[in-house]
């Protein structure tokens, strides 16, 4: 895994399964749930850092 060579000290790691309706929710870590999106805002603020606007 190339996660494995990211430094979790100096950055945010968030996983999840990938979120095709395939793999959404068949994995350990599934995608549906995840609040992947709120919690890389959640990182981002409790850094003083912009929060990003997921909205298309």
């Amino acid at each position: 895994e190339k996660g494995a060579l990211i430094s979790r000290t100096k950055h945010c790691v968030l996983t999840s399964s990938h979120p095709s309706p395939l793999g959404a929710t068949k994995t350990a870590e599934p995608f549906i749930g995840s609040k992947c999106f709120s919690k890389a805002n959640a990182y981002l603020a409790s850094h003083n850092k912009p929060e990003i606007n997921w909205t298309l």
